[in-house]
């Protein structure tokens, strides 16, 4: 993995959003040695589900993976969990190319579809959506 392809994606960040730095290092350590970071993006957790009411619940709620790293290479997307301070979770998934289809793409949201499912992304960081959007696209070959 490229550590300037990291350090451009850490540049579209959104000011604000630089917390955001260590999960897209992250991408790194998820990657094979010679796999290539097209794109990435942050975003909401689509699993993530707020349902506190109370500021306790609201504080515990943070220490949950509330935000995800959208990591397009040339070989899969990685999907890499993140706290609401940026730092990456231990855990990560990833999506193959094979059967995915890009359903829609919003200027801060987009929804992906493959055989076994589907993920409706919202509150992307919307500097970083048309790379990702480009990177997905030529991938997937749309």
């Amino acid at each position: 993995m490229d550590a300037a392809a990291i350090e451009r994606e850490k540049d579209l960040l959104p000011f604000g959003w630089g917390r955001f730095g260590k999960s897209l290092e992250g991408i790194a350590a998820v990657a094979e040695p010679d796999e290539e970071l097209l794109a990435a993006c942050i975003g909401l957790n689509p699993t993530f589900q707020h349902r506190s009411v109370t500021l306790v619940g609201g504080l515990r709620e943070l220490t949950e993976s509330t935000n995800v790293v959208l990591a397009a290479t040339d070989r899969r997307l990685l999907l890499i969990p993140t706290g609401a301070g940026g730092a990456p979770r231990d855990e990560h998934s990833e999506l193959p190319y094979a059967g995915m289809t890009l359903d829609e793409v919003g200027k801060r949201e987009l929804k992906l579809s493959w055989p076994e499912g589907t993920m409706h992304v919202k509150g992307l960081a919307k500097p970083m959506v048309p790379g990702l959007e480009r990177a997905l696209r030529e991938r997937l070959g749309g």
